[in-house]
């Protein structure tokens, strides 16, 4: 936590940047294990990389993960598992994955084009909610700003989950982006030298940032 913010760092491949983003203030730091990210970490080097982060910090972000890969990840050692997901094309049983983890143990993060609402039925399933930028060819990490007015209304009506802003979150905008009163902010891209890179200079940026923009 950094003043009264909680961060969440995505992206990490490395274990230099975990102790990087861990000395920054991170609160949870997200390990890519979707094949299709640039910043994919195989299970073989997820293993040694886990042992570098603090097991309630581990998250596993997946896109249209089955309910067999999901309690593989959590048998990896992850605390949650992230779940990137299209509602309209059902190609995620994301019911199925929160009746077996249980509502504690996954972040939902649909793919929901900007001015759309969100599913309601999928409010019920857990605790938390990421809310990421729309692309239509992409699932995140596309360094795009979300629909920031959806999720202050999403906050709004459900002040009873946890909410997690992302989507393009940098040094120049994370001071504005306080207004959304996020529960947690997702800092990727806007944090990178390249994809899986961080960088020091802009993680000590917005720490600045934060400390002398305290939410109330």
């Amino acid at each position: 936590m950094i003043g009264s913010t909680k961060i969440k760092v995505c992206g990490i491949m490395h274990a230099a940047d975990v102790a990087l983003v861990t000395h920054f203030g991170a609160d949870y730091l997200g390990v890519n294990c979707w094949a299709g990210s640039p910043r994919f970490v195989n299970p073989a080097l997820r293993k040694n990389l886990l042992r570098e982060i603090k097991p309630e910090q581990r998250i596993a972000v997946t896109v249209n993960p089955t309910l067999s890969e999901t309690q593989q990840l959590i048998d990896e050692g992850f605390a949650t598992v992230q779940i990137h997901f299209d509602p309209s094309t059902k190609a995620c049983d994301v019911q199925a994955i929160s009746k077996k983890l249980g509502t504690d143990k996954i972040w939902l993060a649909p793919k929901v084009p900007n001015g759309v609402a969100w599913p309601e039925e999928i409010i019920s399933l857990a605790k938390t909610f990421l809310h990421d930028a729309h692309a239509a060819d992409a699932f995140g990490g596309t360094g795009k700003r979300s629909d920031w007015n959806r999720f202050q209304n999403l906050k709004t009506s459900h002040q009873n989950k946890t909410w997690i802003l992302a989507g393009g979150l940098g040094p120049k905008n994370i001071v504005e982006a306080l207004g959304s009163k996020a529960d947690i902010f997702d800092l990727n891209s806007g944090v990178e030298i390249s994809p899986g890179l961080k960088s020091a200079e802009k993680l000590a940026e917005i720490r600045t940032l934060l400390l002398n923009n305290k939410q109330s």
